[in-house]
């Protein structure tokens, strides 16, 4: 029987947590790994009384275990959902287990920000369910880690918003620029789209119907597939943005500044709009886009400039903003842009990264 229950545990070695993976960590932490880290940690932490250690150090050696053991019972089993849920509920009944366990996702949470880059900010706020007097000066250290790594990445990345209605030429000028000048472009409009076409999104359905009905998107959405974005950016070395198409509306810039940064520039296109409608009219013969037809085209525009004007009255008191006509050839738009991009620069002191040209 021994031989047999090992043999089925040994599985938790090769199980990670879906959290992690979800956020794009490489090779996160196995269900094996995360126990066996809880136990640990009660096994040194100060201030915690030897029995109420003894049960914890054991309940974080089980307690994964035990879930997948509940998970297979069945209402045949004499067991309702209900029955299920307290059973699951009750291996949670000591209090430094609990907190323990929140504990060690911040902790990890934090390896893995400075590690690849990436913003696990949002676990940060489970330090609400720690209350444990003892378990306060390892908190403490990990929320410092955290905020060092905050400071850093703000401090060290460049967040340049391409704004302009559709059809103004961002994704060609952010592509001239991402060519020339090493920096990393992003296109909000793509990563919705590649959300989209992900099989397993939630929003498979609701993105493509939002876009072709011109219905605003939630702005937490775009920001966490920004923060992904992002993320994967400064993993390749990158460290100055253009984000194409970004912000739409003042919601999502809120969310930007609450989560990402509150430090940017803003370079907003501008072209009249009988000129823009040619434009997409001309872009829609080529294009498989759902937002590419012509009462898409209308609808878009339509509620693109009922909300650009607030979003540029925020954008235009915030950090430095360029007002640039686009109704000119891509090469001289380019050359204004470009003098803009590098004046930004020059005042974050930043540079760029160098790219290579294959000849």
């Amino acid at each position: 029987m021994l031989y047999h229950f090992l043999e089925l545990i040994e599985g938790l070695k090769n199980t990670t947590w879906k959290g992690w993976t979800l956020r794009g960590i490489p090779h996160p932490e196995s269900v094996s790994d995360h126990m066996y880290r809880m136990a640990v940690m009660c096994l040194l932490q100060p201030g915690i009384d030897d029995n109420v250690r003894t049960r914890a150090i054991k309940m974080c050696l089980i307690h994964d275990m035990g879930e997948a053991i509940t998970g297979d019972i069945t209402p045949s089993d004499g067991n309702s959902k209900e029955g299920k849920f307290r059973l699951e509920e009750a291996a949670l009944k000591y209090a430094a287990f609990r907190q323990i366990d929140k504990l060690e996702c911040i902790q990890q949470a934090t390896v893995y920000a400075q590690r690849f880059g990436t913003d696990l900010r949002e676990f940060m706020q489970l330090q609400d369910k720690i209350t444990g007097q003892e378990l306060q000066p390892l908190l403490k250290e990990c929320l410092h880690k955290d905020e060092e790594f905050s400071r850093r990445t703000e401090n060290s990345s460049v967040f340049i918003f391409i704004s302009g209605g559709f059809g103004v030429g961002k994704g060609t000028q952010c592509s001239l620029l991402a060519k020339e000048m090493g920096l990393h472009h992003i296109s909000v409009g793509d990563l919705l789209r590649g959300e989209a076409a992900r099989t397993k999104s939630s929003f498979r359905d609701f993105i493509p119907e939002s876009i072709q009905k011109s219905i605003l998107l939630p702005p937490q959405l775009t920001t966490q597939l920004l923060q992904d974005a992002i993320a994967q950016g400064q993993l390749q070395g990158k460290h100055i943005f253009l984000l194409d198409g970004f912000p739409r509306y003042v919601a999502q810039l809120i969310d930007f500044e609450d989560k990402i940064s509150k430090l940017y520039a803003t370079i907003s296109l501008n072209c009249i709009e009988s000129a823009l409608v040619q434009r997409l009219r001309h872009r829609s013969m080529d294009s498989r886009r759902v937002d590419d037809n012509q009462d898409s085209i209308i609808k878009r525009l339509h509620t693109f400039n009922a909300n650009n004007a607030e979003v540029l009255s925020h954008l235009a008191n915030d950090g430095q903003f360029f007002d640039i006509e686009s109704s000119g050839s891509v090469t001289d738009v380019y050359e204004h842009v470009r003098a803009a991009v590098e004046e930004v620069l020059h005042t974050a002191n930043a540079t760029p990264a160098k790219t290579e040209f294959s000849t």
